[in-house]
């Protein structure tokens, strides 16, 4: 196995709790970025919320992509015509989220957006590139920190190839969950074909669910969440718990889980939601009967093969 060494730490103010002390330092091949602002000092949650926005981003490096993370958890995530158009989307969907959140752009931030961001308390903003009046202006009349990314986000996907945790039973690693998905690769089972706006949709809500906690239940529509609720035991309450979040806007939407539907509460709680399409894993041992049901409702059903899970 090879050796990692690792020096140069920079303190910082304080860890998860201001009783723990905390550093960080330079990691080969790690994101290079610039903090332009000098009024706040990054923290230790920081940094987990800006590599929670940034991971995102990379997926969606070639357009128009807005996300917002907090407490080390993607809050939502939006694609737009422009960086406008998907900045609107993303606060729709989570409002409260954004307060004290941090905020990635994947193209250049406007003055129009930085303008709403001064106005909505954001904690930490990131992008790949800066007006220069809107960089200007969250100077002069934010308290925001301000990070510019300069590496191209592309070269951040799977930059670090092993996952290390550290356990009382020792050090556990394994390798990146590199998957990827497209329209030409997953297979739509049973009898209900996805619209255009569906399939793409469908993409975009399991990239999503590639970042989140298992077990996770993201609802998507027009190229934006709804609903991403992750961390739990159990995928039928993590479903219904989003259903419930995203209300009317579960019509014709798509559920992504980040595994294979093993139980019919699952789809019982996308049927009653009035959901379109389901995107899942496909290897669990109920697979035919899931997709008797979905047929028997009409329900796009996309198989990929391959889990996203992340504890």
């Amino acid at each position: 196995m090879e050796n990692i060494e690792i020096t140069n730490f920079e303190e910082l103010p304080f860890g998860e709790n201001t009783n723990q002390s905390a550093q960080i330092a330079p990691v080969e091949n790690g994101i290079e970025y610039e903090v332009l602002s000098d009024n706040n000092t990054l923290e230790y949650i920081d940094y987990l919320n800006l590599t929670k926005a940034i991971e995102i981003l990379a997926e969606f490096f070639d357009v128009d992509a807005t996300a917002i993370a907090k407490e080390n958890k993607l809050c939502s995530v939006a694609l737009g015509s422009s960086i406008e158009a998907a900045f609107e989307k993303i606060v729709d969907c989570d409002p409260l989220a954004v307060i004290g959140s941090t905020i990635g752009f994947s193209k250049e931030l406007t003055i129009e957006v930085a303008k709403q961001l001064n106005a909505m308390k954001i904690r930490n903003v990131i992008a790949t590139k800066y007006s220069n009046d809107a960089l200007e202006y969250l100077l002069n009349n934010s308290e925001i920190n301000i990070i510019h990314v300069k590496s191209p986000l592309q070269e951040l996907l799977g930059f670090n190839t092993k996952d290390i945790k550290v356990t009382p039973f020792g050090y556990l690693t394994q390798s990146q969950n590199d998957s990827k998905l497209t329209k030409s690769t997953f297979k739509v089972a049973g009898k209900t074909k996805p619209t255009q706006q569906q399939a793409e949709d469908a993409i975009f809500a399991w990239k999503i669910a590639k970042y989140s906690q298992s077990r996770c239940a993201i609802i998507a529509k027009d190229l934006s969440t709804k609903a991403i609720i992750q961390g739990r035991t159990n995928l039928a309450e993590a479903v219904e718990t989003a259903m419930d979040i995203a209300c009317e806007n579960t019509k014709e939407a798509v559920l992504a889980v980040d595994g294979a539907i093993e139980n019919e509460e699952v789809v019982n709680a996308a049927i009653q939601g009035r959901i379109g399409l389901i995107i899942e894993a496909n290897d669990g041992i109920n697979s035919e009967k899931i997709t008797k049901l979905a047929d028997k409702y009409e329900i796009s059903l996309i198989k990929t093969g391959l889990r996203n899970n992340k504890y």
